[in-house]
């Protein structure tokens, strides 16, 4: 294991494009050969910025990995992947997290939470771990926004 001495960060995201996401051509095999399962073939698409988009489609139909790829959390077999108009394809595993934690958010099917920390611990944790003051974000969740509403 390697430990950073200096935490490494992202570029701001340029303020002219407007699109938050925007995918290229991009393609995801698993295997080789004869074998091998193509999860994606050939995806384009341009998210712009404050909209919201649902990926629906039937199970196994690679829902999940294009979500994986548009986020940076998996690599495409080929094709490009821009993040608020930064290429992120080939982008070291350190930059990448770094575009992560200082631009993105994701909730995994999962969920991935911390069974020992409770719900606003976990909310609060990616923002402690990037440096960011926890203060604002705990107000809001302590008063009740919509997202932490009783019963939801």
């Amino acid at each position: 294991m390697r430990l950073r001495k200096r935490r490494e960060t992202a570029a701001p995201a340029p303020h002219h494009d407007a699109h938050a996401i925007e995918v290229h051509g991009i393609q995801r095999r698993y295997g080789r050969g004869r074998t091998a399962v193509h999860a994606l073939r050939g995806i384009d698409l341009a998210l712009p910025r404050g909209s919201f988009t649902a990926v629906m489609g039937p199970l196994g139909c690679g829902k999940s990995t294009f979500l994986q790829c548009a986020a940076g959390l998996d690599r495409p077999t080929a094709g490009s992947v821009r993040l608020g108009g930064t290429e992120i394809t080939g982008m070291s595993e350190n930059k990448l997290t770094a575009l992560r934690r200082a631009r993105l958010g994701f909730v995994f099917q999962s969920f991935n939470l911390l069974p020992s920390l409770t719900v606003e611990q976990n909310v609060l944790l990616p923002m402690r771990l990037a440096g960011g003051r926890a203060a604002p974000t705990a107000t809001a969740l302590r008063r009740g926004s919509p997202t932490t509403a009783p019963g939801r």
